[in-house]
């Protein structure tokens, strides 16, 4: 069954439409942010930094924090020397932010960075049609392969999680589109080509460093392909681009070596010995975790359809590629193998469990997963069997909708209504006040201070957590929390909790707001306060949740909304 090519765009755009207009809502109602979030405007906007050491910040303090001033506005040098002190990701994508929020100085919305991620969707959703049209050579099999990962949830937290993993997408899949544009030219990939394809490249590797990896799968592809054609030219043209546009990335943001090696994220630091067994049983836990992920992306959740569907995926390949003897296409392999490959090693060498780390291989994945039940319907008689799969694909997407709940979207809260005129954020040295910065502002004036006592039970809990999942830890986990929450060898045990009993403005006030942070020791903070302080009685105003709370330990340190024990302090 086929479609016009005027049916297909119509219908291409409405599945464009409906699906940004889903993403919207879920932007325009989620509360609370990821704190890589707010920092992506921190990073893209200013050098301002808060007071953490016992001093007041300010509404305007917060804001400035997050926000373009007048006389930094289209300031890149600012931008690229904020990423060389983070250490963790290329200026691209905080470029783009910075280009937007320099419209609106002094001004902060999350539809800033959220306009960013909507053009790069809707070049996402684009290029997923172009690609899969590309590689079945039917209208209605692309679109039927867009509307899969278009009305899934995977799409729709790629679209709201305010970082660059929406742009990586798209040159993920530029790149991915361009290579295949290529291996199909008959005359032989010529010097426009490489121009077309050197922007990509230099760009792709200037928005996140995951993109040399897709790219470098996408690439190998094309390589085995290539050789066992002959077309050595062709395959030395490109890989001189590739080359070229790297190193053109080194020469604009020199630091690239540096951060895929080391970057900030504290783990060379981390002297810690992990045994075999730990490792694979880890191993394991990883890839279930990940299971996870796609099974709540993709599946409404649920784990069995998702290894129903894995399965009929396999049993599919092999009916069709050993009984009736027919082989997948050659560009199919373009698509399936970097993307399964991707995927899975990401969810190896991921430094936490995240939805983000693969979301570049989503899109990819979705549209695969489709075109498998597509090559099924084909078993059966009636050029209208097919469309049974963009019926399930609906009906799956509106289940997902109402009884899913997306990633960073988070819950309902109340600490938006203040309680108090004043609050007082106590975390450790990993930085936690930066999750709640939206909530801090919309007091008169804010404390950060800071405790070198953690929570002497994290470890512990860390490790019951993983046994639970199978992880056959030995201590090993409880040893790793404790090094990476002191920053490793760093031992950064430093406190200013002091300020809390000198400070003249708290003693004039009758009560106050505390958060204090699940790494803090709670007990002894709230002994500190009562003892040193004329706030003598206290009550909970929010539970921070537990640790069964959550399937994956890296979502109960970033679940914002509940990241800590918020009590309301009274004379």
């Amino acid at each position: 069954m086929k479609i016009s090519n005027k049916t297909t765009r119509i219908l291409l755009a409405v599945i464009i439409a409906v699906s940004l207009c889903i993403s919207t809502f879920y932007i325009a109602t989620k509360q609370g942010y990821h704190e890589d979030e707010l920092l992506t405007y921190n990073l893209a906007n200013t050098q301002k930094q808060l007071n953490v050491d016992g001093g007041w910040n300010s509404p305007e303090d917060f804001n400035e924090y997050l926000t373009v001033s007048d006389s930094d506005r289209f300031n890149y040098a600012q931008v690229f020397e904020n990423q060389v002190i983070d250490a963790s990701h290329p200026p691209f994508y905080y470029s783009l932010v910075h280009t937007v929020c320099s419209f609106f100085p002094g001004q902060f919305s999350r539809y800033f960075a959220y306009s960013i991620n909507v053009l790069a969707m809707t070049g996402i959703l684009i290029l997923l049609f172009l690609i899969g049209k590309r590689v079945t050579d039917n209208n209605l099999y692309a679109i039927i392969g867009v509307l899969a990962y278009a009305l899934s949830i995977a799409c729709f937290t790629t679209t709201i999680y305010l970082r660059m993993y929406a742009t990586l997408t798209f040159f993920v899949l530029l790149f991915l589109y361009q290579i295949l544009r290529l291996y199909d030219k008959k005359d032989g990939v010529s010097i426009v080509d490489c121009l077309i394809l050197l922007p990509i490249v230099t760009l792709g590797i200037l928005t996140q460093y995951y993109f040399i990896l897709f790219a470098g799968l996408v690439g190998i592809v094309f390589l085995v392909f290539t050789l066992r054609e002959k077309r050595v030219k062709d395959l030395l043209l490109v890989i001189a681009t590739a080359v070229v546009g790297a190193g053109i990335a080194m020469l604009i943001y020199p630091h690239i070596i540096e951060n895929v090696l080391g970057g900030n994220r504290g783990f060379g630091s981390l002297k810690i010995s992990i045994d075999l067994i730990t490792v694979v049983t880890y191993v394991i836990y990883k890839l279930c975790t990940y299971f996870e992920v796609l099974a709540k992306d993709m599946f409404l959740g649920q784990v069995w359809l998702l290894a129903l569907c894995t399965i009929i995926a396999a049993a599919s390949f092999v009916y069709f590629r050993f009984i009736r003897k027919k082989k997948l296409g050659r560009k199919a392999v373009f698509v399936i193998v970097p993307t399964v490959v991707f995927f899975f090693g990401i969810s190896l060498v991921s430094p936490f469990n995240s939805d983000r780390y693969i979301m570049a291989s989503l899109p990819t994945l979705a549209m695969l997963f489709a075109f498998m039940f597509i090559r099924i319907t084909e078993v059966f008689k009636g050029k209208n069997a097919v469309l049974a799969v963009p019926a399930a694909i609906l009906a799956l997407s509106v289940l997902s909708v109402v009884f899913v709940k997306p990633y960073y979207t988070y819950g309902k809260t109340n600490l938006y209504q203040t309680k108090t005129d004043k609050a007082v954020f106590v975390g450790t040295a990993m930085l936690e006040w930066n999750k709640v910065i939206d909530k801090l502002e919309n007091y008169d004036e804010a404390m950060i201070v800071q405790t070198a006592d953690m929570d002497p039970n994290l470890g512990k809990e860390l490790d019951a957590f993983a046994t639970k999942r199978g992880v056959v830890t030995n201590g090993k986990i409880s040893s790793f929390a404790e090094s990476y929450m002191n920053n490793g060898e760093k031992k950064e045990f430093t406190s200013s909790l002091e300020a809390l009993a000198k400070d003249e403005k708290l003693r004039q006030e009758k009560a106050v707001t505390v958060y204090i942070s699940r790494l803090a020791d709670r007990q002894k903070v709230m002994d500190f306060i009562t003892k040193n302080t004329d706030f003598k009685h206290h009550k909970l105003i929010q539970k921070d949740c537990d640790f069964e709370d959550f399937y994956n330990w890296y979502d109960y340190f970033v679940e914002t909304e509940s990241y800590c024990n918020v009590y309301k302090f009274y004379k």
